[in-house]
């Protein structure tokens, strides 16, 4: 059976209507309702690109470097860093729209941000 995520979601708290990521936290991270009190919401985007930036430190567990991190605005007030998939960073600009696209690698996979009008193009890898 296929486990990947179909759709990245956020949380939305049914008590402050504020946003939390991922959708599973134990709680609003607004003003701490519990999770029976927040509902999933999906965020497939496209949103736009806020900032990008090229690390060459592994900043998290199987990161590969040199790797393209952008800000983005999944949900109204919710700011996340994600990876870009871009042959660089002028190819995607702030401004940007962006959408997430699941990937399977040996960690067992994880959402990257795509400009919308490159989804058909394979992922870059890094050599």
């Amino acid at each position: 059976m296929d486990s990947r995520p179909s759709t990245l979601q956020a949380a939305r708290c049914g008590h402050c209507h504020g946003y939390s990521y991922p959708a599973n936290v134990p709680g609003c991270r607004h003003c701490g309702a519990p999770a029976e009190a927040l509902d999933a919401v999906d965020c497939m985007g496209p949103v736009p690109l806020r900032n990008v930036i090229t690390v060459h430190a592994p900043l998290a567990p199987g990161l590969a470097v040199p790797a393209i991190i952008g800000e983005v605005e999944l949900c109204p007030g919710l700011v996340e860093e994600v990876r870009i998939d871009a042959e660089n960073e002028t190819a995607v600009p702030p401004g940007t729209p962006v959408r997430p696209v699941w990937i399977d690698d040996e960690n067992g996979g994880g959402w990257i941000f795509r400009a919308a009008s490159a989804e058909a193009v394979p992922l870059q890898e890094n050599v």
